[in-house]
Formats: C-alpha cells, sequence, structure tokens
C-alpha cells in the first residue's frame, strides 16, 4: 500500500469510539464525525497485496490529535519496520457542521501532507439514516480530482462498511470491510480493497484501534 501511501494519508477509523452508534468502519475516506475532544487516538496496521502479502507486508502506526470536536490532526507513521523506506505524512480535518436529524454532517481537510507527497485536499459529507450511514466525499491533488462513496452499518455485534474510492490519479479501489470491539479498549477490523485494474494493486488489511483518551 505504500504505492498508495502517495496519494493519501490513511486517516482510516478515526472516529472508532464516536458519540454514534455505528463505529468509523471506513477504509480510505474521512467523514464528517465528530471527535472526543482533548484526547489521544492510536491504531496500528498491516496490509498488503493478497497474492504476494509476504513480500508487499507493510506495518503502521497511525496518531490523531483531537484538539476538539470539530478539529483534529495527526502523523501516519508508513513502513514503521522499514527504517529506510518509512514515511511520515501529516493530515488535519475541520468539521465544518456536525450532523444533525434531518441534516448531513460536512467536513474540509487535508492529507498526504510529506515529503515528496502532493497533498490532497478534501470535502466529505456524512449522514446517518435508519439503514445505516452514508458517507460522499470529493478530492482535489495536483489539479485532478476524485470522489468516494461509502455505506456503513451494524448488525449482531459486527459493523460492516462497503466503500467506493476513485483517487484523482484515477486509480479506483471498492472495499469491503468488517469489526467488531473486543473489549471496551480495543477494536479489531478487517478489510479487502478490490483494485478496478489489476489483482496487484489488490489489498488485505488487519487494523487495531485502541480508545481515545483524554490528555488535557
Amino acid at each position: 500500500m505504500r504505492r498508495l501511501m502517495s496519494t493519501l494519508s490513511a486517516v482510516s477509523l478515526l472516529g472508532v469510539f464516536s458519540a454514534y452508534a455505528i463505529p468509523e468502519t471506513v477504509v480510505f475516506m474521512p467523514t464528517a464525525n465528530l471527535a472526543s475532544p482533548r484526547s489521544v487516538f492510536l491504531a496500528t496496521e498491516q496490509y498488503g497485496v493478497p497474492r504476494s502479502y509476504n513480500q508487499t507486508r507493510t506495518r503502521c502506526l497511525y496518531t490523531q490529535l483531537m484538539v476538539t470536536e470539530r478539529f483534529d490532526f495527526g502523523v501516519d507513521f508508513i513502513g514503521v519496520d522499514q527504517p529506510s523506506t518509512r514515511q511520515e505524512v501529516l493530515n488535519a480535518r475541520w468539521v465544518v457542521s456536525p450532523e444533525k436529524e434531518k441534516m448531513p454532517g460536512f467536513a474540509v481537510g487535508v492529507m498526504s501532507v510529506g515529503k515528496d507527497l502532493s497533498p490532497m485536499y478534501y470535502g466529505v459529507g456524512s449522514q446517518t439514516t435508519s439503514v445505516g450511514r452514508f458517507s460522499f466525499g470529493t478530492y482535489q491533488q495536483g489539479g485532478q480530482w476524485g470522489w468516494s462513496g461509502a455505506w456503513q452499518t451494524s448488525f449482531g455485534g459486527f459493523d460492516f462498511a462497503v466503500e467506493y474510492f476513485r483517487f484523482p490519479d484515477k486509480n479506483a479501489y471498492t472495499s469491503f470491510g468488517a469489526g467488531r470491539a473486543l473489549n471496551d479498549t480495543v477494536y479489531l477490523y478487517t478489510y479487502y480493497s478490490r483494485h478496478d485494474k489489476t489483482r496487484d494493486g489488490d489489498l488485505f488489511g488487519v487494523y487495531i484501534a485502541f480508545t481515545p483518551f483524554r490528555i488535557f
């Protein structure tokens, strides 16, 4: 997934333990959910191409400081077990308007900020309904545009998501994911992302997130 990290900072699951009933289980796209204020979020992930997993396996550490309910920023450490190729990628997000009963939430932000990277700017909206949460986003990077859409729901103690993300560079992924809380502190999530052109671009990942802890 390091090739993807040149275009996208992984901000997946930033709202895993948000106030909403459905945990955040999208794979690539950010959402407009409120965060836990004055807290730090930590998560770790391992992913790779299924047909050559051992050769492409990458481990990551994600950190996010949620300053207020509406503003958060973070640093993603991509390839923490590979010092020669490790990347540090920054992101930031501002919830312009929180979700209300009949009005979607809206957020803007930037990701893929780092050495030799081109920043990606975005706007996303999220709305929770009786059949799940729907999200839609648009992205701009290097003069090109992309978009994404996702649906999330919970059933039988598990959380599920289906997501489509077309990057500004025209690479596209359809992702399917499932997760559940192992206890009050740890959340486990796994996903499969299918590339629109080649199976060598497919991804399988396992993600572990921890309950945000307040620092001030």
